[in-house]
């Protein structure tokens, strides 16, 4: 025989979890797209945009910590690791187009693989951002772009990565490769130009 208030409670938190986790979900949404905002905001060398856009992902960051990080739980929603790595993809380029320094963020619990993957995925970043510059004519940041992203693989290539961090890793060489392409191509029509 079964005891129904047993049923009954595991009924009932299942219902309150899937209540939360769709909350969760919804909030990480807000993550997301502030994040994304901000990173287009960086690109258009609109930094006050890209940090109101960052302080309003750091306001649902703190609110989801506050209600939802009981035992850690949200180092297992998808959707909030999702929205972590693009924070941290954003914050971070914030940072380097304004010359200061990458260091541990005090927002949200963010797992070595958000940072990393964060950290791969912004040079992608850079390398739209080489190109943006590039048409303008504006040479000057294209070799800083180009060492930091080969900083970033440099340290990415002395830590054991799969998955999804082993598929960034391998986009951020490619990453790479393409700044090198866009230097090479700039120092050729410098000499083309002499």
């Amino acid at each position: 025989m079964i005891n129904k208030s047993f049923l009954n409670k595991i009924a009932s938190q299942l219902k309150l979890f899937q209540r939360e986790r769709g909350n969760i979900i919804k909030l990480s949404r807000d993550i997301l797209q502030a994040s994304k905002e901000a990173i287009f905001a960086t690109h258009r060398l609109d930094y006050k945009s890209a940090q109101q856009n960052i302080i309003k992902a750091e306001t649902v960051i703190k609110d989801l910590k506050k209600n939802y990080d009981k035992s850690n739980r949200l180092q297992f929603e998808g959707s909030y690791l999702a929205a972590m790595e693009e924070y941290v993809e954003a914050k971070y380029f914030l940072a380097i187009m304004k010359n200061e320094k990458l260091d541990l963020l005090k927002s949200g619990n963010i797992s070595p693989e958000g940072y990393i993957n964060g950290l791969a995925d912004i040079t992608g970043e850079l390398v739209r951002q080489a190109v943006l510059q590039s048409t303008t004519g504006n040479f000057k940041n294209l070799q800083n772009y180009r060492n930091l992203t080969d900083d970033l693989i440099g340290f990415m290539m002395n830590l054991y990565l799969s998955g999804q961090s082993r598929q960034k890793f391998d986009e951020a060489k490619r990453n790479l490769k393409r700044l090198e392409q866009i230097l090479y191509e700039v120092k050729i029509r410098e000499l083309e130009n002499k």
